[in-house]
């Protein structure tokens, strides 16, 4: 009893150690031009990286698979990965996307930089030497604000770190998290990156796949302009050094792929070669021994995929035909007699008399590959539309289906039309997708104000999205602080869509600092000197989004971990599967030790999809037969097993591991939700939403009961699995999804033979 104790004990130990370096984060991904929900899982224990979707991991990457980091405004931010493509990415708050960034730093760097064996377990390399280090400024802007902000830059092996050099307060109503200044790392190991310098002395630019970093050479008083062009000399010629360096290794890299692959193909084609020669001559021998021998079929002809050549006679324009060409007389051939053609009649007469000698025409009798009837001018160019004044039009959401091509139209139900007038009720369709039109909404072209704020490209986009935006930008505020879309909030898309316009703490300076009349500005200046003076912006913003998305993640998850908990009870309760498996181990262990191999105690889950692989002698028949035969005919109450594990008979999708991954999001957004409300009741700011903070303490009450049991049935499910593990000797990291996988492909090998066996 205490050693099972002692290994529990050290068993809890080693999960709660592996949690320490298991960091889960929920993000949108954008996929198939839409954002979808993941969970991103760093695993430093496994060295791995995956993308986790309701449970099921995607995609898994290996550490040494991370290439580079890109950031990008706001919570956004892009991953770059060795053969495949990038991840663009959405954090779900701004101190989630530092975390992040941060761990996937620590990734590249130890890439770079290799912890030492000998080193302290979790703890980075040190710091290599630096190359070139010293001040410079990096043009940093926001939605409507460009500043030139000063760094301390430490270039060294493989990235370029900027550190701020000075980072002033911000006001308590700025919308700023309150978390620490982290560095700017531009990495330049994926061998992508390259410099560029323009005509000024002190500037130079930094390219990479996703971003342009500009910067210039801080100058006072007393430097002069040729020491800041030496410093910038020095600064390019470095970074350059290292753009090179990488960019080489990452070619030499390609080829060595290149080459493993190209190496691993000829070798699998020697061994398939070598296998079909021994297993032909070996079909021979038993033909020669068994069978008279037999008259081999001829090949089929091929035939041929290229249809004959027709030569096509191609008109030639006239205008293409050259002069004629005087031939001497011994010459079999006469040259056609050629005329010019007519000139319309608007072209200039010099002009047409020049053409007529240039331009020649054949007579239609002597050239019988040419027209006879004479081209006719080009066509005079489509009328301009009229211009028609703009209808106050009802504007509804459209539909995007797929067309049917017109190829297709003829043959289809689709050719012969309605045959019935078809009625429909206009007035509910638009209360239904009806899209409201503002009517002060105008495109940025034709407004009569003055400039616009916000930059050209955020400002295009914003006019796009406030088109459909049901609230003017007084009411703006108020919509924030309603927790459901019934009781007239925002909708889950309206409140993703703001979090990408939250404006900086430089933009809100900037939009603060206008002392004008609002009214003069335009619609989108307006709504953001709107967003400006609402206070914790992003955190509200984040919130509302953490609410509509929370119970919609655990419904999703409820069904998954329930199936997962019967999977196990089944697997755990059927004696039958036990049963079976030592037929199996009984026959492996007869056909081994005739093949001079040792008595085996047990086999992996693993080989149960190589036992369709062994042939006997003959072609159709397997392993797999062998095993159901044998309990058929000793033991045949055994051979209908897969009656007990009826979970299995689809292939399952999610994992243990996934599932754990989306309950500690889960868990972690609603602490957030919690903390919030603290922070909420502490200002004091709920007497002017009383019915907000109602909501909000009601929504918290719910999904923590839910939470709970959802977590008991989490963790009942991993006790469970664990417990599978156990029972069939498997590894206690192996995962849930590739285990379920090979018992329910042998259940459906096993079923298909059974079938035919009884049949």
């Amino acid at each position: 009893a205490r050693r099972d104790q002692l290994q529990l004990l050290q068993k809890n130990l080693d999960f709660e150690e592996k949690q320490a370096s298991l960091y889960n984060f929920s993000v949108h991904k954008f996929s198939s031009y839409r954002w979808q929900k993941r969970v991103i899982q760093i695993d430093f224990s496994s060295k791995t990286m995956c993308s986790i979707d309701k449970g099921i991991v995607k995609r898994q990457f290996s550490f040494m698979d991370v290439k580079n980091c890109h950031d990008a405004t706001g919570t956004r931010f892009t991953v770059s990965f060795k053969g495949h493509h990038d991840y663009e990415l959405e954090a779900m708050s701004p101190q989630d996307k530092q975390k992040i960034l941060e761990l996937i730093n620590q990734i590249i760097y130890r890439n770079i930089h290799p912890v030492d064996t000998h080193d302290e377990k979790g703890m980075p390399p040190a710091s290599p030497t630096k190359l070139h280090e010293g001040p410079l400024l990096l043009q940093r802007g926001g939605l409507a604000s460009c500043k030139w902000k000063k760094y301390e830059a430490n270039l060294c092996t493989g990235q370029l770190t900027l550190v701020p050099s000075g980072c002033r307060p911000v006001s308590g109503d700025a919308d700023v998290p309150v978390v620490p200044s982290l560095p700017v790392i531009i990495h330049l190991s994926d061998g992508n990156a390259s410099t560029e310098t323009p005509r000024t002395c002190d500037t130079f630019i930094i390219l990479t796949n996703q971003n342009e970093f500009h910067f210039r050479v801080p100058m006072n008083e007393q430097t002069s302009t040729e020491e800041i062009r030496i410093e910038r000399d020095s600064w390019v010629k470095a970074i350059n050094k290292q753009c090179m360096d990488w960019k080489r290794k990452s070619q030499y890299e390609h080829m060595y792929e290149d080459f493993k692959e190209s190496q691993k193909l000829s070798d699998i084609r020697k061994v398939s070669e070598e296998y079909e020669s021994t297993d032909e001559k070996e079909h021979k021998t038993d033909k020669v021994q068994n069978n008279p021998p037999l008259v081999r079929p001829l090949p089929l002809p091929r035939i041929l995929s290229k249809p004959p050549t027709v030569p096509v006679l191609i008109p030639v324009p006239a205008v293409l035909l050259e002069p004629p060409v005087h031939k001497p007389a011994t010459e079999p051939r006469q040259v056609p007699e050629l005329k010019p053609l007519p000139v319309p009649e608007k072209t200039p007469a010099l002009l047409a008399e020049s053409r007529q000698a240039q331009v020649p025409q054949l007579e239609p009798n002597q050239s019988p590959t040419l027209p006879a009837a004479m081209i006719p001018p080009p066509p005079m160019p489509p009328p301009l539309p009229k211009k028609t004044r703009a209808k106050c039009q009802i504007r509804t959401k459209a539909f995007h289906w797929d067309l049917v091509a017109q190829d297709k139209i003829a043959k289809s139900v689709w050719a012969r039309g309605s045959r019935r007038e078809i009625e429909i009720d206009t007035s509910r369709l638009y209360e239904q997708f009806g899209v409201k039109d503002l009517g002060h909404i105008s495109n940025l072209e034709s407004s009569n104000h003055a400039g616009i704020m916000l930059s050209a490209k955020i400002a295009h986009n914003f006019n796009i999205f406030l088109k459909s935006f049901p609230a003017q930008p007084k009411e703006l505020k108020d919509k924030l602080f309603i927790v459901n879309e019934g009781d007239g909030g925002l909708s889950d898309e309206h409140i993703t869509s703001l979090r990408r316009y939250v404006p900086t703490a430089d933009d809100i300076e900037m939009y603060k600092s206008y002392k004008g009349d609002v009214n003069e500005l335009h619609l989108v200046d307006q709504y953001m000197l709107e967003l400006c003076n609402i206070p914790y912006l992003s955190t509200q913003l984040d919130l509302l989004l953490t609410l509509r998305e929370l119970p919609i993640s655990m419904d999703d998850l409820k069904p998954l971990i329930n199936q997962k908990i019967c999977m196990c009870q089944q697997l755990w309760g059927c004696e039958a599967f036990v049963c079976v498996l030592e037929y199996l181990l009984t026959i492996g262990n007869y056909l081994n030790q005739n093949a001079g191999k040792e008595k085996a105690k047990g086999f992996c889950l693993s080989s149960l999809t190589k036992i369709a692989q062994l042939r006997g002698n003959e072609r159709k028949f397997t392993l797999m037969h062998a095993l159901v035969e044998q309990i058929m005919l000793h033991e045949p109450r055994l051979a209908t097993f897969f009656r007990e594990l009826a979970e299995f008979e689809t292939v399952p999708g999610a994992s243990v591991k996934g599932l754990t991954a989306e309950v500690d999001v889960v868990k972690n957004e609603l602490q957030k939700v919690i903390q919030y409300r603290k922070t909420y009741k502490g200002k004091n700011l709920g007497s002017r939403h009383s019915k907000f903070t109602k909501d909000l303490k009601l929504a918290i009450e719910k999904y923590e009961a839910d939470l709970n049991q959802l977590t008991k049935r989490c963790e009942e499910m991993r006790k469970l699995y664990t417990d599978i593990l156990v029972k069939f000797g498997e590894p206690l990291d192996q995962d849930s999804k590739e285990l379920f996988g090979w018992v329910c492909q042998f259940i459906n090998e096993f079923k298909g033979i059974h079938s035919q066996l009884t049949h």
